[in-house]
């Protein structure tokens, strides 16, 4: 399976302030890169995080899926056409729910794995100036997603995602997010899940959590 990517952003941390906020340093607002550029094993080499919790060999590249474009028209007002959520993927074909922990794809000469799912920060709410933001986000269930990097790469602008292989059992990022955020005292879902030898150590620390809350 192939699936169009859209467009590939980076961006470097700046000082921004944002409406009825104080500023801070983020680097949410990314852009195309021209041509091509060599992805590390965290990430495009002119991108950059700011804060802990961001970036880092699990979270090199974030994805968000071009489809749900669409959800947040009405919600946020003139929609960029690109990392809407400071994602450096955006692509189209491809969402939470055809995305699975472990699925492995080549995007030019690299080759990256979903390993969890995105969780919305406040920063989201205060670029937009919308302040439950994030509850909308989580609510829906369409976060986006994180890819670790297996293969270092030249990638361009003109490469799509290719999937290369499916891990087994499943585990979509959208189980992931309906189980924390709609399904959380569900103590089987909750363990079936822990029992998934794809989930990375955050993802584990999380769903952990949420067990012993639900005991």
């Amino acid at each position: 399976m192939e699936y169009k990517v859209d467009h590939i952003s980076v961006g470097k941390v700046t000082h921004v302030t944002f409406e009825n906020s104080k500023s801070k340093h983020t680097a949410i607002f990314k852009k195309p890169f021209k041509d091509s550029m060599f992805l590390s094993e965290v990430g495009f080499i002119e991108d950059e995080q700011e804060y802990k919790g961001h970036g880092g060999p699990e979270k090199a590249l974030c994805f968000y899926s071009k489809d749900n474009y669409e959800y947040w028209n009405d919600i946020i007002h003139l929609l960029p056409p690109y990392a809407i959520f400071g994602e450096n993927l955006t692509v189209s074909g491809l969402d939470e729910q055809s995305l699975h922990i472990g699925d492995t794809y080549q995007l030019g000469e690299a080759i990256i794995q979903v390993s969890c799912p995105r969780q919305p920060c406040a920063t989201i709410a205060q670029r937009y100036d919308i302040k439950d933001l994030v509850k909308r986000m989580a609510d829906s269930c369409k976060t986006g997603c994180y890819f670790r990097v297996l293969e270092e790469g030249i990638v361009s602008q003109d490469d799509n995602l290719i999937l290369i292989s499916k891990y087994e059992p499943s585990l979509s990022i959208y189980e992931l997010n309906d189980t924390r955020y709609h399904d959380s005292k569900n103590k089987q879902r909750i363990q079936n899940i822990l029992n998934h030898s794809g989930i990375n150590e955050e993802t584990r620390n999380i769903f952990t959590k949420l067990l012993n809350k639900a005991k």
